[in-house]
């Protein structure tokens, strides 16, 4: 069996490399001066920091989760749906200045996404908690978008 030949097409040869276009290389001169002067001052910098590289950053393990930052994302849409409230309840307030706060809430949303979940046990309280304020301001921002609160 010949691997050089697949159904009658015979595989040719590249051309040798050995010639290069134009033949003076001075492309490949400037490459070399370029890589050593890389080379001298990384060697240089090494006497003034000693530190010889970047350590990849330290990731949580899949089972730990950083319930402080659920907990602030948690406590700002509770404010913003309270916030939300009290402009629903006041007669002199308009929709058009509703609306900018309906955004934040949908902004918000964003912290209390389903993926920082993840890490949550299902069984967690504070899952189940944050589900339920998730839930609420989806839904009151669905609500407003809808036009329940046009008088």
């Amino acid at each position: 069996m010949n691997i050089n030949e697949v159904n009658g097409y015979t595989h040719t040869k590249q051309p040798s490399s050995d010639r290069k276009a134009g033949g003076d290389k001075k492309f490949d001169r400037i490459l070399n001066d370029a890589m050593d002067s890389v080379v001298h001052e990384e060697r240089a910098g090494d006497d003034l920091f000693p530190v010889k590289g970047v350590d990849a950053p330290v990731l949580w393990d899949r089972g730990h989760v950083d319930h402080s930052i659920l907990l602030q994302h948690a406590y700002h849409m509770l404010d913003l749906l309270e916030e939300y409230s009290e402009a629903l309840n006041n007669p002199h307030m308009t929709l058009k200045r509703i609306e900018p706060i309906v955004a934040r809430i949908a902004q918000g949303l964003k912290g209390l996404d389903m993926q920082s979940m993840d890490n949550v046990a299902q069984d967690d309280e504070l899952a189940g908690i944050i589900n339920d304020i998730a839930v609420t301001a989806r839904v009151e921002a669905f609500k407003f978008q809808r036009g329940d609160y046009v008088a």
